[in-house]
């Protein structure tokens, strides 16, 4: 049986907590640590544009397969509450729609307070679903697998410790090569 809803959330929420505590997420949040890689506000900033499009498709997604699901009848023939972290291992380049071309510089409080409105408005809207529903509608998205709404509230998650810990070790490795006199 999957997890409470609710509760998968929570633990996004740990995970957030866990990371905006963090030494590097409270220094210069905009200051790249290599300079063709995303800061540490860009990647905040691009965790929460995926939030916004998966909020977005799901306003109009998740109300219609719901209905298709009910009128044809549709019965979940296999219960698949489980998702691999499809980050590990070769990186992969976000779509445009999810670079972080931001128009200002946003602050910590500002990002997190973005982050949490998305997940309040996704969690609302999968709240409407019956745990059926969330086991049978799918994603249109193959780099996942079309993964069903519980995967992809899964899929968020990783989504966001693959960024941040990713952030995390590039500006830890920096502090160590400014330390050992090897970077500037």
């Amino acid at each position: 049986m999957n997890k409470d809803i609710d509760e998968m959330f929570k633990e996004l929420d740990a995970v957030r907590n866990q990371y905006f505590s963090s030494e590097i997420f409270n220094g210069d949040i905009y200051k790249r640590a290599e300079a063709d890689k995303w800061s540490v506000g860009e990647v905040v900033y691009h965790c929460y544009l995926l939030l916004k499009l998966t909020r977005i498709v799901s306003e109009i997604y998740l109300p219609v397969s719901k209905m298709i699901r009910r009128i044809g009848g549709f019965k979940v023939k296999a219960i698949h509450d489980t998702m691999d972290n499809i980050y590990a291992g070769q990186t992969m380049n976000a779509p445009r729609i999810l670079n972080p071309s931001m128009k200002r510089e946003y602050s910590k409080g500002e990002l997190r307070l973005m982050l949490e409105s998305e997940t309040e408005k996704i969690l609302n809207i999968i709240r409407r679903l019956d745990n059926d529903d969330r086991l049978w509608i799918r994603y249109p998205d193959p780099v996942p697998g079309y993964p069903n709404v519980i995967q992809t509230i899964m899929l968020l998650k990783i989504h966001e410790m693959h960024h941040y810990r990713i952030v995390t070790e590039r500006e830890k490795s920096q502090e160590r090569k400014r330390n050992n006199g090897t970077v500037k």
